[in-house]
């Protein structure tokens, strides 16, 4: 008997977890888009040029620059990035976009669109075939993603106007 209340409360607190977990996990949202053209609206957004000194991040768009520190390992990889410049071994997001690349997916823009208590967010948006994919990530990932691919760095005009330093 005391075999099945364990078994039964090994249960309980496996589907407690899994509920509590999925609570917290947001996965990718995907939705089916009925003009396939690839086209994403960059309205409210502001294009930025990207640099790094050392392990600062600089972000420059429309007279105003944002500035954030990263880790060492993420500021090697965005300096990689933005080099073009591939090493001996491949990095993390050298395997993304090798990834990508091979199953044909596209990555339609990379912004950071959230502020919140003290840290940016950013959402990398993905075409394959008829499908789009929004994927909540890092900035630092999302910069050193949109540096391999070529793509554009978009920042949200609010955020980039609250939080940066008027430069011109």
């Amino acid at each position: 008997m005391k075999r099945v209340h364990i078994i039964l409360l090994t249960l309980l607190a496996f589907f407690i977890g899994v509920n509590v977990g999925g609570y917290f996990y947001q996965p990718p949202y995907i939705q089916e888009v009925f003009n396939a053209s690839g086209f994403v609206s960059t309205e409210g957004l502001v294009e930025t040029e990207v640099s790094i000194n050392s392990s600062t991040v600089h972000l420059t768009g429309e007279c105003y620059e944002i500035s954030f520190d990263v880790t060492t390992d993420q500021a090697y990889s965005i300096v990689r990035g933005l080099e073009r410049s591939i090493g001996a071994r491949p990095l993390t997001h050298d395997i993304m976009k090798d990834m990508l690349d091979i199953f044909g997916i596209q990555v339609l823009q990379v912004k950071i669109d959230r502020y919140l208590n003290d840290i940016y967010y950013a959402t990398i948006i993905l075409k394959k075939d008829n499908r789009i994919l929004e994927l909540d990530a890092r900035p630092s990932d999302s910069i050193a993603l949109a540096a391999r691919t070529g793509s554009k760095l978009h920042i949200k005009r609010n955020i980039l106007q609250a939080n940066g330093d008027y430069v011109c």
